[in-house]
C-alpha cells in the first residue's frame, strides 16, 4: 500500500500512517512539501495521503485547508499523535557536550523551556525534524544534537539523550487521511469535514449553527478561511459528529437555504485521542 506523508521516515506523518494503517504493510511515500503531496493526493499518485491539520499548541494549520480545497482532497479518516520531542545525538554524547541543536522551527520553540538550560547551545532551523537528525548523523556533527521522535533516533541508529524534553506534555496533531486509489471507509461514519459559504445576509451563519444544534449535530471545529477572489467573503470549515446518521442527513439539507456552497470534503470514523493520564502513545 503506497502511502504519501510530508517529511521524511522517522517523521510524525510516519507515526501517524503506521498508527493509521497498523498491521498493514506500507510502502511510505516522503515529499518534501505539503502542495507536492496534495497533488500527488489528487492525481491518484498513491493509494492515500496523510497530512496534520491541527496542533494543539500551534493550533489549525490554515496552509492545508487550502490545499484542501484547491485540490477537492477526500477525507477517509483521521488519526491522533502525541508529540514527544527527544533531544538526539552520537554515541557517548550528553546534552551538555553540544554546541547546536538543529530540528523544525516548531518543535525547538515547544522545547524552549528545555532548550533555556543550555544557553551556550545555538538553536538552528531545519525543514524536518526526523531529516536533521539524519543530517547531523551523515555530516558527522558530532557536537550537534538534533530534536526529533525515537522513531527517528531508531531508524537512524543515533542516541536518545534527553527524553520527553517538550515544555508542554499534552501536545497533539491530528493527522488527516486522504483517499487517493484507494478509499478505507467500510462502516457507518461517526464524523464529516465540511467547507460551508454561507449566503451574504446577516445572521447566516448563526442560522447554520442553530440547525446543527437542533439536529443534535456537535461542532469539533470551525475555522474561517477567506474566499480567493471575493474580499472579505469567508468560508468555513467545520467538523462535525452525531450519533444519528439520519440526523446528520436531514441537518445538511435543513442548512441550504442559508448557504452558498456545501462541500463535504469526508465523512469518516473519528479518531481516538491518545489517553496521556494512562500513558498511551
Amino acid at each position: 500500500m503506497e502511502v504519501g506523508i510530508q517529511g521524511v521516515l522517522g517523521s510524525f506523518h510516519d507515526q501517524a500512517a503506521s498508527k493509521y494503517f497498523k498491521g498493514k504493510e506500507l510502502d511510505i511515500k516522503a515529499f518534501h512539501d505539503f502542495r507536492s503531496l496534495a497533488k500527488a493526493i489528487a492525481e491518484k499518485q498513491l493509494d492515500y495521503g496523510v497530512m496534520a491539520i491541527e496542533n494543539t499548541i500551534a493550533g489549525s494549520i490554515l496552509p492545508n485547508y487550502s490545499l484542501m480545497n484547491e485540490f477537492d482532497l477526500k477525507v477517509t479518516g483521521e488519526v491522533y499523535i502525541r508529540i514527544e520531542m527527544n533531544l538526539i545525538g552520537h554515541a557517548g554524547k550528553k546534552a551538555e557536550d553540544l554546541n547546536q541543536v538543529f530540528s523544525h522551527p516548531m518543535a525547538l520553540l515547544q522545547c524552549a523551556d528545555f532548550l533555556s538550560q543550555y544557553p551556550n547551545m545555538k538553536l538552528t532551523e531545519y525543514d524536518d525534524t526526523a531529516d536533521s537528525v539524519r543530517m547531523i548523523k551523515e555530516a558527522g556533527l558530532t557536537q550537534a544534537g538534533a530534536i526529533a521522535s525515537k522513531k527517528a533516533a531508531e531508524l537512524f541508529e543515533m542516541d536518545i539523550l534527553d527524553e520527553n524534553i517538550e515544555t508542554n506534555k499534552l501536545n497533539y496533531t491530528r493527522f488527516l487521511i486522504m483517499k487517493s486509489r484507494m478509499n478505507g471507509h467500510n462502516s457507518k461514519p461517526k464524523k464529516a469535514s465540511l467547507r460551508i459559504m454561507t449566503k451574504h445576509d446577516p445572521g447566516r451563519l448563526s442560522d447554520v449553527l442553530v440547525v446543527f444544534k437542533e439536529h443534535k449535530i456537535n461542532l469539533t471545529k470551525i475555522q474561517s478561511m477567506p474566499v480567493l477572489g471575493q474580499p472579505y467573503r469567508y468560508a468555513f470549515n467545520i467538523d462535525v459528529v452525531w450519533e444519528d446518521y439520519s440526523a446528520y442527513q436531514a441537518a445538511m439539507k435543513a442548512i441550504e437555504k442559508s448557504t452558498e456552497s456545501i462541500i463535504v470534503h469526508g465523512e469518516y470514523d473519528k479518531g481516538v485521542m491518545p489517553d496521556y493520564d494512562k500513558g498511551s502513545r
